[in-house]
């Protein structure tokens, strides 16, 4: 369970600039692919991961879904994109300090219709997140691209065991 607000804003804010360095490396000329037909695009996948932040903080201020979209006019490159995304973290980061740690004893509906725990809301964010990352770093290796190193080296330069 998470007890603090301020304590999970810096949890969020660590776990986002471990995505950035993903999302600097993507160049203006992959945002438009996609790896399926029906599928998220580059570009809409990371314009995505700022839209369900403010989906998060809207349901955290007024007990609603509400999704603003990830279309172009987010960001149609790599640049305005990083904008949208440092952004829409700034205005969840802002949010949630003002509801303060009353936040996470507050109940709010889930997708699925039920009400949940604002905390527990809190830790799928962080997952969703995560999920992303991953799905980012396969679409760069999809295009020949060599993603971060998300904690530095890669396991290969990591001792084996003998």
């Amino acid at each position: 369970m998470i007890h603090d607000v301020g304590e999970y804003a810096t949890f969020l804010d660590g776990l986002r600039k471990r995505t950035m360095p993903y999302v600097q490396v993507v160049p203006d000329s992959i945002l438009e692919w996609r790896p399926a037909e029906n599928k998220l695009s580059t570009g809409d996948l990371l314009r995505h991961l700022g839209s369900t932040q403010l989906m998060f903080l809207h349901v955290f201020e007024r007990g609603k879904w509400v999704y603003p979209g990830h279309e172009k006019r987010k960001g149609e490159t790599i640049e305005e994109i990083s904008r949208y995304l440092e952004s829409c973290h700034a205005r969840f980061i802002e949010g949630i300090s003002v509801l303060g740690n009353d936040l996470l004893n507050k109940r709010v509906p889930s997708l699925q219709g039920y009400d949940v725990s604002s905390w527990r809301m809190l830790m799928a964010m962080a997952e969703h997140e995560i999920h992303h990352r991953g799905q980012l770093s396969t679409y760069l290796q999809m295009n020949r691209i060599d993603p971060p190193q998300i904690f530095g080296n890669k396991i290969e330069q990591v001792e084996k065991e003998s």
